[in-house]
């Protein structure tokens, strides 16, 4: 399974004056796959309720018996996993509390089945690497997790895909699943992803990857990517 699908299902916000286009990327009797865009939370947060909600969205949809729904006769949607709130790719969704129970068992088993791609500053010396590095909270910022000698086990496996101007995109293939492992671990061995504000990462402008750049008559520029620039990819 890969982040490119053609088939599409429209969510509608609960006052119905939003909605958003999801690619379906994968379907069958037990599972549902879409492709996530950035700036979507998984599920309501109470520290940013003005986030929408790819769980609330889903539930309206089940409510109020969308077309889509209807005909896919759909009465449950469950995540299988979720994904932050700036990364992009494969959220996949169970539809019976069984088929939730039996994808667990299956990535719990292979988490290294799952591969992320992601941008980051600057160019590691090897072509793959891993790091093993525990992985815990920093007191006092619920959304920042920092990797070192305290908290949980973690590994994740690294490969460069291309190296570029000052960046880099890597492969990443997580074997334990913690909050922010990919990021947090990143950051702890100096490779910050592009556009992460939580884990070191700047914007990415096009002026530090062209040469003869030429800015814009007010002098302003736009950044190429204004989020982390973290993609599930494959699974």
């Amino acid at each position: 399974m890969s982040s490119r699908g053609k088939n599409v299902i429209r969510l509608f916000a609960q006052n119905e004056s939003d909605s958003w286009v999801f690619p379906v990327l994968y379907e069958d009797d037990h599972f549902l796959a879409l492709d996530k865009m950035t700036h979507m939370a998984a599920t309501h947060s109470q520290l940013f309720p003005e986030r929408p909600s790819l769980f609330e969205l889903i539930r309206h949809a089940i409510d109020s018996r969308a077309r889509w729904v209807e005909k896919r006769n759909i009465n449950y949607l469950g995540f299988a996993y979720r994904l932050d709130f700036e990364t992009s790719g494969i959220s996949l969704f169970c539809k019976s509390n069984e088929a939730r129970q039996r994808i667990g068992d299956l990535l719990g088993a292979n988490q290294e089945k799952r591969e992320f791609l992601c941008l980051v500053h600057g160019s590691p010396q090897e072509d793959s690497f891993e790091v093993d590095a525990k992985i815990g909270w920093v007191t006092g910022e619920p959304e920042i997790m920092v990797a070192g000698k305290r908290g949980k086990f973690a590994s994740t496996q690294f490969e460069v895909v291309e190296r570029l101007a000052g960046i880099t995109l890597l492969r990443c293939r997580p074997s334990t699943d913690r909050k922010h492992q990919i990021r947090a671990h990143l950051k702890h061995v100096g490779l910050p992803p592009v556009g992460d504000a939580y884990y070191g990462g700047s914007l990415l402008m096009l002026s530090r990857l062209k040469k003869n750049y030429r800015p814009r008559r007010d002098g302003t520029e736009k950044p190429l990517l204004d989020r982390a620039a973290l993609h599930y990819a494959k699974l």
